[in-house]
């Protein structure tokens, strides 16, 4: 890559079949987790009385609110801050909500070194997958230096390019912010070619397959456990 030319501008696309079939999954797993903890309970004071299910109505309705809170808080009350685009252009990595208003950013100019070996390296926090997570050190306005782990993935969207943003967003570093260090580690944990600053392997990320898998195991364990449980009450 000519690194006279002008920087490219890289936007996050989206695998449709793969983000289609999570949809379908969550949808299907919500509605079952509905009628299971929500109004099985209301059949079971229908069938059997009250009293006899009162305990297995607090339990389930209980679990309910831990979970639909936060996740009506999350995804309707704050819908406005999910990200739904990701840009990496000359100013760093940019977060774009569906109206297209800026929901969070990452500027090259608010890079800082860090204390580790490297200043842009990986972690393996844990949840985040098979594959490790570019975590840096950042400095925003006059607020303390504090770490932040970089998170190529959007909330209900299977991302088809995140590597590549990981690579324009090292090739960024390189250009922008040669006084930083780059843990060499990373161009072979993401295939990328620093000739080029390409990535070597196509398709969807194991993480993503692996994703999408536990979401169906977890859905069919969901309509087993209906299934089951309809099958006792006949």
């Amino acid at each position: 890559m000519n690194t006279e030319s002008p920087f490219q501008r890289i936007e996050s696309t989206t695998n449709l079949f793969a983000t289609v079939l999570l949809y379908v999954l969550c949808t299907v797993l919500g509605i079952s987790f509905i009628l299971l903890f929500v109004l099985g309970p209301v059949y079971g004071i229908y069938k059997r009385g009250f009293e006899a299910m009162l305990s297995a109505t607090l339990i389930c309705w209980g679990l309910s609110l831990l979970i639909l809170i936060p996740t009506i808080r999350y995804y309707i009350i704050k819908r406005k801050k999910l990200a739904h685009k990701i840009v990496v252009d000359e100013t760093g990595i940019v977060y774009y909500n569906s109206k297209n208003e800026i929901t969070d950013q990452i500027l090259y100019s608010e890079l800082r070194p860090s204390k580790q070996n490297f200043d842009i390296y990986t972690v393996n926090p844990v949840g985040s997958g098979i594959v490790p997570m570019v975590e840096v050190t950042l400095q925003q306005e006059k607020n303390e230096e504090s770490v932040r782990r970089i998170d190529m993935n959007l909330p209900l969207k299977v991302i088809k390019n995140k590597f590549t943003l990981y690579a324009q967003f090292l090739y960024g570093i390189a250009l922008f912010r040669t006084d930083l260090k780059i843990d060499p580690m990373i161009f072979r944990i993401y295939s990328i070619d620093t000739e080029t600053w390409t990535v070597n392997n196509k398709g969807i990320s194991l993480g993503g397959w692996l994703l999408i898998l536990a979401a169906l195991l977890i859905t069919g364990l969901v309509i087993g456990f209906v299934f089951l449980l309809s099958e006792n009450k006949n």
